[in-house]
């Protein structure tokens, strides 16, 4: 995963209200001497230093799944389970097993019914 929280270490720097009072006035007057390019370049690093956090936050969510932010979020049902690991376990149905339904198993809940359901096809014949 590539995506890290934006700190406010990170950005103190980029704001605007980091530049001198006089920006384009020379050292000598407590300025940096910036020409008006570097101003424009000055009130542009914030917003994009967010906007390629912001991307690389999209491309965490579009990765293969070993490299998504799935990957990466724990679901709690056990140590290591991820919301990656939840995906696949719902595509592979073993979700089923550990998912609850009236306090049994999804797949445990799901074979009774399907027992009742034959029970009632037989009976009616």
């Amino acid at each position: 995963m590539l995506s890290q929280k934006i700190l406010d270490t990170d950005v103190k720097s980029l704001k605007v209200s980091s530049l001198p009072t006089r920006p384009t006035s020379s050292s000598s007057y407590g300025g940096k001497g910036y020409t008006s390019r570097d101003m424009k370049e000055a009130f542009d690093r914030l917003s994009i230093y967010i906007i390629e956090h912001y991307n690389s936050l999209l491309d965490d969510i579009a990765a293969e799944p070993e490299a998504s932010i799935a990957a990466a979020m724990k679901t709690g049902i056990s140590d290591s389970h991820t919301l990656a690991s939840l995906f696949g376990d719902i595509v592979s149905g073993a979700f089923a097993n550990y998912m609850t339904v009236f306090g049994e198993s999804l797949a445990v809940y799901l074979g009774e019914m399907r027992e009742e359901l034959d029970e009632i096809k037989s009976r009616l014949g």
